[in-house]
């Protein structure tokens, strides 16, 4: 069974992650602690998943290009999560850019 699969899934676990952590920074700063509280545990359990992919791939792996498209995946993730979670805030606040 290829593992290629994994690709994707830690693409959308560290997208995931970066939403939900930027939503829950911007919640944090405007004192809603219950939603604050519940982006965290989200979040939590979306950086869980990235790590068992991750950690799983990178090292018990032996194939040397599924490791790097997960690792290419993770590090594309971790920029358009972050771009996205703050362009989604910016909505959900309804505040401009400062």
């Amino acid at each position: 069974m290829s593992g290629w699969w994994l690709v994707p899934l830690a693409f959308a676990a560290m997208f995931a992650q970066d939403v939900l952590g930027v939503l829950m920074v911007q919640a944090e700063a405007a004192y809603r602690a219950h939603r604050a509280a519940l982006l965290d545990t989200a979040q939590d359990a979306c950086r869980i998943v990235g790590l068992l992919v991750n950690a799983g791939t990178v090292l018990l792996s032996h194939d040397l290009p599924l490791s790097a498209a997960v690792i290419g995946a993770t590090l594309a993730a971790d920029y358009s999560g972050s771009y996205t979670g703050v362009r989604l805030g910016q909505r959900l606040d309804r505040r401009a850019a400062s």
